[in-house]
């Protein structure tokens, strides 16, 4: 219960760093410091997932 509650909420924080990260980009252009951060940010998110499913597929 509790790895899906993380899945669930990495998921979610996944979609709405890509939503602003859109947004962003929108404002500022692709290769503004902005956009830079945010996908760095997402890609930290990503690899949290990463490992998550990592971890998980080990105790299966």
């Amino acid at each position: 219960m509790i790895v899906k509650n993380l899945y669930e909420m990495l998921f979610v924080q996944i979609e709405r760093k890509r939503e602003e990260m859109i947004f962003l980009g929108t404002q500022h252009g692709l290769t503004s410091p902005e956009v830079i951060k945010a996908s760095q940010q997402l890609d930290h998110i990503l690899n949290n997932l990463n490992h998550l499913k990592n971890y998980t597929y080990q105790f299966k």
